[in-house]
């Protein structure tokens, strides 16, 4: 999230932002240059399976699971550092931690038993699989646990016409999954409008609507067992694969939601903000900044 317009005008005394007095001298204000800031984003997105592999023995191998559609749910919490590098442009990092949960449901499940010869045990069981695969219970899922530590980089574009501001927010983030082999690698892209509202002692209101563009691809793999199936599929597992892996691979369904929210700035140093998104992603941020 970005931090707009600073309230009051102030004698560059640092390096950044570059132009800096340019800028105050055409008479615009500007923040402080380096900022950190301690945000708390909770999200529910639909994610859409593109791939589920299985391996460790040959009908593992030969199905073919339907499970097209998954609901992410999660929060992080994320530390960043900032600096203006030019008045209207901000650089900064992303270091955190991300807790979330994909839940998908397992419409039916095939085997081809066309690679298995007549005589092939194997062969048979694949057709039993086959038959009895458009029938499987209502809560037949696959769960994954998805912690692990987040870092990224991204920018930020702002300008503004006198209380109106419009700015461009964009990062790049990557999570390291530590409870199974994967990463979460996610972009995301806000634009966002809105006014600002100064009050005595440099206190400052700024309320602004938009929208966020996010491209979740989420990698995965690991053991059969942690995928969180109904203990009657963990038992046949044991028997059929005790070492099976999987693979799966996923991404965000809806890209686009819209934003809404506000930032309050008690004075130059400290300011906090809040923002909600809407639609198919739902989202709710917030965060407290300290500028120096």
């Amino acid at each position: 999230m970005s931090l707009f317009v600073a309230p009051q005008t102030f004698g560059q005394d640092s390096f950044f932002p570059i132009w800096g007095d340019e800028a105050e001298k055409r008479g615009y204000t500007l923040p402080k240059p380096y900022g950190f800031s301690l945000s708390y984003m909770d999200m529910s997105n639909p994610i859409t399976v593109n791939s589920i592999n299985l391996t460790g023995h040959p009908v593992l191998e030969a199905l073919d699971v339907d499970a097209k559609q998954a609901d992410f749910s999660g929060s992080n919490i994320t530390l960043r550092g900032d600096v203006w590098i030019f008045p209207f442009l901000n650089v900064y990092g992303i270091l955190g931690y991300t807790q979330g949960t994909s839940k998908a449901k397992i419409n039916s499940v095939s085997c081809d038993s066309s690679g298995f010869g007549i005589l092939d045990s194997n062969r048979y069981l694949c057709s039993l699989i086959d038959r009895l695969g458009d029938n499987l219970p209502d809560n037949t899922m696959f769960e994954l646990d998805m912690d692990g530590g987040t870092y990224g980089v991204g920018t930020t574009l702002a300008g503004g016409v006198g209380n109106w501001f419009a700015l461009v927010d964009m990062n790049y983030t990557y999570t390291s999954i530590s409870a199974i082999d994967g990463n979460i690698k996610t972009f995301v892209a806000a634009p966002r409008v809105g006014h600002r509202w100064e009050y005595d002692g440099g206190r400052e209101l700024r309320v602004f609507v938009g929208a966020m563009y996010q491209d979740v691809q989420q990698y995965l793999s690991g053991d059969l067992k942690s995928l969180g199936l109904p203990s009657a599929l963990d038992k046949i597992i044991d028997e059929l694969a005790p070492d099976g892996k999987f693979e799966v691979s996923q991404s965000s369904d809806e890209k686009w939601n819209g934003v809404v929210g506000f930032q309050y700035a008690f004075n130059r140093d400290w300011e906090v903000l809040a923002e909600a998104g809407f639609g198919p992603r739902e989202t709710l941020f917030f965060a407290a900044s300290r500028r120096f």
